[in-house]
C-alpha cells in the first residue's frame, strides 16, 4: 500500500491524501488552502504521475476539505466520489457559494466554473453512516460518525492488502448540533488522525457555553450590538442553539439575533437532513418545529436590513459568516461594531495565522488606544470589546488520544495540524504508541508493506426472510416480528433491515429512501438515542403501548408550548392531562400580541390538546405597576373590579395625573380610575369636552334602567352599542356607549341626542374599538370568499385601516367584502 500526503500534512488546509490499495487509487478529500499567501491547491501532480483517481472518498463539507473538489472530478470524470446524502447537500452549498466568490473578485480567476460544480455532484454517490458498501471487488468502504459537524464522516477501508482509517476532521464530545463520534473497535492497519488542537485540552463545555450566555447579557445591559463571526457550517448553528436555549429558559433577556450570510442556506440543509443531527435536535424537526429561527431569531435577507440593524437604538446580536473574518457579512458589521465603545466581537473558532479575525486576537495584548484593524481594505479603530469563547469542534489532545489507543494501528500518521503542534504530540505520543508514528509533510509518500493484515471483526446478519414483496408499512409487522425473534435489541442500519427483509445487498435508493420515511413513523422500531440512523424491534409491551391512542406526556406538551410559544412569555403553564388541556397564565392576558391564536391553533392539531389561555390578570404584577406608575402618589386603597374590567385607586391626597392612566390601560388592557377628594379620573377615551355637556333640569333615570331604555331604543337598529358604561370626569357621571367603532356609534347620533334628553345622561360616543370583532370579521368574509391570506390582517387603529396580504384575490371579489367589511364596521379595508 502507498500513502501519498499532497495537502493539509504539516499543516492545516487543502486535506488531500492518495491512498493506494489493491491497485486502486483511492483519493480522500480535496481541500484548499484559503491563506492568500499560499498556493491554494494540494499537490495534485502525484496523482498524475502515479495513473490518476479512480474513487474519491469525502470526509466532510468543510471546505479545507472539498474546495478543489471539481477541479480533480473533472479531469478523472470516471471516478465516483463517495460520501454521505448530509455532506452532499452542504457541499452543493459551499462550492456554489464559493464560486460565486471567486466569480465576483476582480482580480481573481475562478479555478473551477458552475459546470463543474455541476458534473462533480451527479458523479457522487451517497453512502450512509454503518453501511459496508463496496466500491471495488473486494474494496470496501464504510463511514462512521465523527462529530464535529453535522455529516461528518471518519473513513474505513478495507481490502486484501489490508485496511486504513482516515478520521477526517471529528469530535468525542456531543455538541448542541451532532453527537460525538461514534467509533465501534476497528482493527486498522494503518490508521491517520487530525491534530489541530494536539496540543491543547479544551475547557469545560458548559463553561464556555455559560462564558458566551454572559457577555451577551453583558451587551444587552449596556445596549450593545455585537457580532459573533461564525463559521457558517457547524459554529453558528452551536452559537444559534446555546442563545436560543438560553432566552427560553429565561437565563437570558430576550434580544434580537440576526442570522446573516450564508448561515441561513446552512440552516435549511440541516432541516433537510434530521437523521444527521443530534437526537434531540433531529425528532425536533421530524415533528415540524423550526429548530433555529423563533420571534428573536431572525434572517436577514439584504443590504437595507443590515444598514437598519446597526442603525437601531435598540441592542442585538448578529451571527454571520465568516468565522475568520475574512469575508461575507461579517466584515461589515466588524467594521462597524469595532469602532463603538458599546460593540464587542466574539470569536468562537479557530482563526488561520492571515486572518483578520487572529490579527483582532492578538490587539487583546495592545494598549486599547493603539489598537487598529485592517478589515475589508479599511483602516478601523478597535474600541469595542473582543472576546474569545472556546467552542471548538475538533478533539483535544486526550481525544486524539483517546481514539489512537482504542484503535490502535500499527501505523499512525498525524495530519491536519500546525507543524510545531504535531512535532510536540508526536514527541509525547511516541512513548505510548506501540506501532510506528509518523508525521508527514505535504508532498511526501510513504510505502506501506503490511504482511499479515489484522483479522476485521464484521457484523453478521445471518438470518434474512427473502422476501419478494416491496417493503412498505403494511408489511413492516412481519419485519418486526422476524427481528424481534432472531436478533432481540440488536441496532441496524436502514440498508441493514432492507438486507434482512429481502436477502439481497442489491438496493435501490429510492426503495431505501421511502422505506426510511416510513419507518421513522412505525410504531415497530425506534432509533437510537445518540444515532438517528440506527435502529432495533421494539419489546412487544412497547409495541401495544404506542398503538393504543394517547395523548402527550406533561413534559413533551410542556416543551412543545414551551418551543412555540415562549417568545410571548407567559409566566407559568397549568396542565389537565385527563381533559389534554393545557392553560397559558400571563400577567396581562387583554395585551397579548394577537398572533398567538394562530400559533396555538397550528400547536392544537399537532398535539391534540386544547390549549387556553387564562383571562384574569395578574394582580401582584398589577399592583406593582401601580405602585411604580403612582410612585409618587399617597395610595390608601387599590380595588379590583375585574368584572367591570377596571381598578380604582383612592389616594390619601390629591394626585396630578399626566400620563399614567393611559400607560396603565396600554400595558395591562384594563381601566385604571383614580379616586381623589371625591373626584374620579378615568382612562377611558371620550370625545368629551366641557362645552359637550348639557345641564338636565330634572334627576336623572336611575342607571340601569338607563340602560335597559338604550337597549330597547337599539332594539331593530343594525348595529348596537356591544358595550355601556359609567364614567367620570371633573364635570361629572355620564354614560359612554362602545360601538365596534366610533364611526358606526356616530351613525346614531341624533338618537343619542333625544335620548340623552330623555334620560337627563349625557351620552358620549367612546373613540375606542373592538379589534377583535374588526379583525374576526375580516377572517370570516375571507374564509366565506375562498380568499387565502400570506399572514394575520394588521390593524392600524389610529387610522382605522386594516391591511391584508394576499396569496391571490380577485378584484370583484375584494371589492366585495371591501364593501361588506366598510358597511358593518366603519373602517377602510385595503391590499398591503
Amino acid at each position: 500500500m502507498k500513502l501519498s500526503f499532497l495537502g493539509g500534512a504539516y499543516e492545516i488546509g487543502a486535506s488531500c491524501i492518495l491512498f493506494k490499495i489493491d491497485n486502486k487509487n483511492i483519493l480522500m478529500d480535496s481541500g484548499i488552502r484559503q491563506s492568500a499567501s499560499k498556493d491554494p491547491l494540494p499537490d495534485f501532480r502525484t496523482i498524475q504521475e502515479t495513473g490518476g483517481v479512480d474513487a474519491i472518498i469525502i470526509s466532510h463539507a468543510h471546505l479545507d476539505h472539498i474546495g478543489s473538489l471539481p477541479m480533480i472530478s473533472k479531469e478523472y470524470p470516471n471516478a465516483r466520489v463517495y460520501m454521505n446524502n448530509m455532506t452532499k447537500d452542504l457541499v452543493r452549498v459551499l462550492l456554489y457559494d464559493s464560486l460565486k466568490i471567486m466569480n465576483n473578485r476582480d482580480a481573481e480567476i475562478p479555478l473551477y466554473a458552475q459546470v463543474d460544480v455541476e458534473d462533480m455532484l451527479n458523479r457522487i454517490f451517497t453512502i450512509n453512516y454503518e453501511v459496508d458498501f463496496e466500491i471495488f471487488d473486494y474494496l470496501k468502504l464504510t463511514f462512521y460518525n465523527a462529530g464535529h459537524i453535522a455529516g461528518a464522516s471518519c473513513v474505513y477501508l478495507q481490502g486484501n492488502e489490508g485496511s486504513l482509517f482516515y478520521s477526517g476532521d471529528f469530535s468525542l464530545f456531543s455538541q448542541k448540533s451532532v453527537e460525538g463520534a461514534k467509533i465501534p473497535r476497528l482493527r486498522p492497519d494503518i490508521g491517520i488522525f487530525e491534530s489541530t488542537y494536539a496540543d491543547k485540552l479544551h475547557s469545560n463545555r458548559e463553561i464556555e457555553e455559560n462564558r458566551l450566555i454572559d457577555i451577551v447579557s453583558d451587551c444587552i445591559n449596556t445596549n450593545g450590538k455585537m457580532i459573533i463571526p461564525a463559521f457558517a457550517l457547524g459554529r453558528a448553528q452551536e452559537v444559534i442553539l446555546i442563545l436560543k436555549k438560553a432566552m427560553n429558559s429565561k437565563k437570558l433577556k430576550k434580544v434580537n439575533i440576526y442570522i446573516d450570510g450564508m448561515v441561513n442556506d446552512i440552516n435549511r440543509v440541516y432541516k433537510f437532513n434530521p437523521l444527521y443531527l443530534k437526537n434531540t435536535l433531529g425528532k425536533k424537526v421530524l415533528k415540524g418545529l423550526e429548530p433555529f429561527y423563533d420571534d428573536n431569531i431572525i434572517q436577514v435577507k439584504n443590504k437595507e436590513q443590515r444598514e437598519t440593524i446597526l442603525g437601531s437604538e435598540d441592542s442585538c446580536v448578529i451571527i454571520s459568516s465568516s468565522g475568520m473574518l475574512t469575508g461575507g457579512p461579517s466584515q461589515y458589521y466588524a467594521q462597524k461594531i469595532a469602532a463603538l465603545e458599546n460593540g464587542y466581537i466574539v470569536i468562537t473558532g479557530y482563526q488561520d495565522e492571515e486572518s483578520p479575525g487572529r490579527r483582532l486576537l492578538n490587539l487583546l495584548e495592545t494598549d486599547k488606544e493603539d489598537r487598529v484593524l485592517e478589515i475589508n481594505g479599511k483602516i478601523v479603530p478597535v474600541i469595542c470589546r473582543v472576546e474569545r469563547v472556546g467552542l471548538s469542534a475538533h478533539g483535544d489532545k486526550s481525544e486524539i488520544q483517546a481514539l489512537i489507543a482504542k484503535l490502535s494501528p500499527d501505523n499512525v500518521f498525524l495530519v491536519h495540524g500546525d507543524s510545531e503542534v504535531i512535532n510536540t504530540f508526536a514527541k509525547e505520543a511516541a512513548r505510548e504508541i506501540r506501532g510506528k508514528l509518523f508525521a508527514p509533510k505535504s508532498g511526501e509518500g510513504f510505502d506501506i508493506e503490511v504482511k499479515a493484515p489484522r483479522r476485521q471483526l464484521s457484523k453478521q446478519i445471518p438470518f434474512v426472510m427473502k422476501s419478494k414483496n416491496q417493503l412498505n408499512k403494511e408489511n413492516f409487522k412481519l419485519l418486526w416480528s422476524f427481528v424481534r425473534e432472531k436478533y432481540m435489541d440488536k441496532f441496524f442500519t436502514i440498508e441493514e433491515l432492507t438486507f434482512i427483509w429481502s436477502g439481497t445487498k442489491i438496493l435501490k435508493a429510492l426503495e431505501v429512501d421511502n422505506f426510511r420515511v416510513q419507518l421513522l413513523d412505525s410504531p415497530y422500531f425506534e432509533s437510537d438515542l445518540r444515532r438517528l440512523f440506527l435502529f432495533k424491534a421494539r419489546t412487544p409491551e412497547d409495541v401495544t403501548y404506542d398503538l393504543l391512542p394517547k395523548s402527550l406526556k406533561a413534559n413533551e406538551i410542556t416543551d412543545l408550548v414551551s418551543e412555540s410559544l415562549s417568545s410571548y412569555e407567559y409566566k407559568k403553564l397549568g396542565l389537565n392531562q385527563e381533559e389534554r388541556k393545557a392553560i397559558l397564565y400571563f400577567d396581562f392576558p387583554k395585551t397579548i400580541d394577537k398572533s398567538i391564536h394562530e400559533v396555538i391553533k397550528t400547536l392544537e392539531g399537532k398535539t391534540g390538546w386544547k390549549i387556553e389561555i387564562n383571562d384574569q390578570i395578574n394582580l401582584n404584577s398589577s399592583d406593582k405597576l401601580i405602585r411604580n406608575l403612582l410612585k409618587e402618589a399617597d395610595i390608601k386603597k387599590i380595588s379590583c373590579h375585574l368584572k367591570e374590567n377596571k381598578i380604582i385607586v383612592t389616594l390619601k391626597s390629591f394626585f396630578e395625573i399626566t400620563t399614567e392612566l393611559e400607560d396603565f390601560k396600554h400595558i395591562t388592557g384594563v381601566d385604571l380610575l383614580i379616586q381623589s377628594e371625591g373626584n374620579i379620573l378615568s382612562n377611558s377615551k371620550v370625545t368629551d369636552n366641557s362645552s359637550m355637556f348639557s345641564e338636565y333640569s330634572t334627576a336623572p333615570l336611575e342607571q340601569n334602567k338607563a340602560f335597559e331604555l338604550i337597549d330597547e331604543a337599539f332594539m331593530y337598529e343594525e348595529f348596537k352599542p356591544y358595550k355601556k358604561s359609567i364614567k367620570y370626569n371633573h364635570i361629572g357621571k355620564y354614560i359612554e356607549l362602545t360601538f365596534i367603532s366610533p364611526v358606526v356609534g356616530k351613525k346614531y347620533f341624533d338618537k343619542l341626542e333625544k335620548l340623552s334628553e330623555i334620560l337627563a345622561w349625557n351620552i358620549i360616543i367612546s373613540t375606542s374599538v373592538n379589534q377583535n370583532a374588526i379583525i374576526n370579521l375580516v377572517l370570516q368574509l375571507c374564509d366565506k370568499n375562498d380568499v387565502k391570506l400570506k399572514k394575520n390582517p394588521a390593524f392600524n387603529e389610529t387610522a382605522l385601516k386594516v391591511s391584508l396580504k394576499c396569496e391571490n384575490i380577485d378584484d370583484v371579489i375584494f371589492l366585495k367584502i371591501k364593501e361588506t367589511f366598510e358597511h358593518n364596521t366603519g373602517c377602510t379595508l385595503a391590499l398591503g
